[in-house]
């Protein structure tokens, strides 16, 4: 199935949000359901852009990686 990349992103957003919402209320940490969807709306943004920034980060990384060589660093050329 072809989804465009917005309905996509909406589509995850939307499931982030709702297993936050639900394992924020189901924890047994008798959180009602007005805070949980409350927290569930700070959370889903902070989970999202952490996700970005993971994945930003491994491509820097592997970019580095392949400019670099097998010897990344100055203390592998010594050696």
């Amino acid at each position: 199935m072809n989804l465009s990349k917005r309905t996509r992103n909406v589509l995850i957003a939307a499931t982030v949000y709702v297993v936050v919402v639900l394992a924020l209320r189901f924890s047994g940490s008798g959180i009602g359901w007005w805070m949980a969807l409350a927290m569930g709306a700070v959370a889903t943004p902070l989970a999202l852009w952490m996700t970005w920034l993971r994945r930003r980060f491994n491509e820097r990384a592997m970019a580095f990686g392949r400019r670099h060589g097998p010897y990344a660093w100055p203390e592998d050329r010594r050696r």
